[in-house]
């Protein structure tokens, strides 16, 4: 049964219906039944819904309930998913030569350099990259860790604690960091699966017209449902040609917050190298035939779905990058791009194969037998280097740089 919109007399005191299975789900019923835009139910009978792209924003970034926002630590092995970092030092110990060299080339040899680590997690990549520079004796880099859970950085500051004791390292929230002005000094932002946990508008071919999905209300199982509503979005809709790149019954996902955050970012910067390590891929392969459905994607304790509106709040929901309409976002606003390729051919390039160490103990907890694992399993194990793609960027405000550090 498709939910009608509340009465005169209002939703909220005459609802006797199932209980929302979780906090942030009563919430959403409230967003929804009081929300101006019309949806259509699977019956075809109108609904009052609210844009996928709200509904994901709410489950992730609720100041109390989203998932981000609240709970415990959501990476590692009592959380939801990995990440690279997680994985021994190696991505982090690569990056930290990569950006020394790069600094080098398009900053100059001495000059402080920030180093932001944004959606930086626990702090396990600062760390590694800061063990790196201090034993190669390099101390130019000051590293900021941002994320918006605070349990996250409370255990980022206990991971750094000697480095924010020395000044060498700090964590902030992502409030704070957005506020910043980076553009005092040169800086390195390193996004690492951040773009792919921005909201995003989840379009459909349907009827021959381009439809937006949307979230409506099921009263009868009291959670959250899809839902089609009208694009209202010029530029998404001249973005696909009114549906003309997507086939009959096809979904696509696109991502204008991620797009919008990215020319804030640079309105705030100098100098500044940009480096995105996420899963992803070109508009072409997106829109594949075999990707009908999109590439939406949630976790929970280590377990794949597709199921966005079970337990809202409590899993993670993200979907693929985009990376064509995130280079055009970047090459509109000044950047330069520098490298792009799969996370496996920039590890391999700048050093992971230098860090296999030979040794002769049979302890599998031996540092240098757990070392060469995480190398071997960035570089060939469970496809992560693969799917993951890194894409550098520079943007030169003086223009002594630009072009200096083509990459392939």
């Amino acid at each position: 049964m498709v939910p009608e919109r509340p009465n005169s007399d209002g939703f909220h005191s005459g609802f006797s219906g199932p209980r929302p299975e979780t906090p942030l789900a009563a919430v959403i019923r409230d967003e929804v039944l009081a929300s101006s835009r019309t949806g259509t139910g699977p019956d075809g009978r109108p609904c009052p819904c609210i844009l996928f792209r709200d509904y994901m924003a709410l489950c992730l970034y609720h100041p109390d309930y989203g998932y981000y926002r609240s709970g415990p630590a959501r990476v590692g092995r009592g959380g939801d998913f990995y990440t690279s970092p997680l994985v021994g030092d190696v991505m982090g110990r690569v990056l930290a030569g990569y950006i020394g060299g790069k600094a080098g080339e398009r900053f100059g040899p001495d000059e402080a350099v920030d180093v932001i680590d944004w959606g930086g997690g626990i702090g396990r990549l600062a760390a590694a990259m800061l063990d790196a520079w201090e034993e190669a004796g390099v101390f130019r880099f000051r590293v900021t860790v941002v994320d918006s859970h605070p349990v996250h950085r409370r255990l980022a500051e206990e991971a750094l604690a000697e480095r924010i004791r020395a000044g060498a390292a700090r964590v902030i929230g992502a409030e704070e960091a957005d506020a910043a002005d980076w553009s005092r000094r040169p800086a390195v932002i390193v996004a690492n699966e951040l773009l792919d946990a921005f909201p995003v508008r989840r379009l459909v071919r349907a009827g021959g017209r381009l439809r937006e999905w949307g979230v409506r209300w099921d009263g009868d199982r009291a959670r959250p449902a899809p839902c089609l509503t009208d694009c209202d979005d010029e530029a998404l809709r001249a973005w696909l040609e009114d549906g003309a790149l997507l086939r009959e019954g096809q979904t696509a996902e696109a991502c204008p917050d991620a797009e919008a955050w990215l020319r804030r970012l640079t309105a705030r910067l100098g100098d500044a190298l940009l480096i995105l390590i996420d899963y992803g891929d070109e508009t072409e392969e997106l829109l594949a035939p075999y990707r009908m459905e999109g590439t939406l994607a949630c976790y929970r304790r280590h377990t794949v779905s597709g199921d966005p509106y079970a337990v809202p709040g409590e899993q993670d929901i993200t979907a693929h990058v985009n990376f064509t309409r995130i280079r055009k976002t970047l090459t509109e606003t000044g950047w330069e791009e520098l490298w792009r390729g799969t996370q496996k051919a920039f590890l391999a390039e700048y050093g992971a194969l230098g860090l296999l160490q030979a040794h002769a103990s049979a302890d599998p907890f031996h540092p240098a037998a757990r070392r060469n694992r995480a190398v071997a399993r960035l570089l060939v194990g469970d496809g992560m280097g693969e799917v993951f793609k890194v894409n550098v960027f520079g943007l030169s405000r003086t223009g002594t740089q630009a072009g200096q550090a083509k990459g392939p």
